[in-house]
């Protein structure tokens, strides 16, 4: 998952509960719209975590992943991750940030140690900015959803106008310009 409810709660500065169906239901809207702009998966690996240690060994590429990944390029699995891009487990509870990789081990550590050892654990690799950007598009999408497509209105001293979003993927410029796009192959 790109983001907790939490987090973008936070990211966004909502406090209390009554937006948040509403942000849960976004998020899957979120990371599939981040997704087309970015126009290339997330990477996928197994790996394995030791409870209470920060190190997660024996890395190895998501075979869905493979085909869209050259291995040709790089020395080792570790390689794919960079530092400060995140890592994200749902059912060990790992979300956290990379602080190193080494490529000579094939291992990278996390900002947190894990709470249980497992091996062949699934991790989703998110880019560094990823959660402010899917908390503008929550943002954008709670306020578009709003508006209900509305290109100007007036009331009393009130006024509102929105031109035509610049680009074809229907969310601000700023959001675009800030995913890393791939081109089509």
């Amino acid at each position: 998952m790109i983001i907790t409810v939490a987090q973008a709660k936070t990211l966004l500065q909502i406090t209390g509960t009554a937006k948040d169906a509403l942000i849960a239901a976004l998020i899957p809207e979120a990371e599939a719209k981040y997704l087309h702009i970015r126009n290339f998966p997330f990477l996928q690996f197994y790996g394995d975590i030791t409870n209470t240690e920060t190190e997660i060994t024996d890395i190895t590429l998501y075979p869905s992943t493979v085909r869209d990944y050259s291995l040709n390029y790089y020395k080792s699995t570790a390689s794919f991750i960079k530092r400060m891009e995140y890592l994200y487990n749902s059912t060990n509870s790992i979300d956290n940030y990379v602080t190193s990789v080494n490529d000579t081990s094939n291992s990278v550590n996390i900002d947190t140690a894990a709470g249980a050892t497992a091996t062949g654990v699934i991790f989703t690799v998110y880019p560094q900015n990823c959660k402010m950007i899917a908390a503008k598009l929550i943002s954008y999408f709670s306020q578009k959803n709003s508006m209900s497509g509305l290109q100007s209105e007036s009331v009393g001293s009130y006024s509102w106008s929105k031109g035509s979003d610049g680009n074809p993927f229907g969310v601000p410029d700023d959001i675009v310009k800030s995913i890393h796009r791939y081109p089509s192959v």
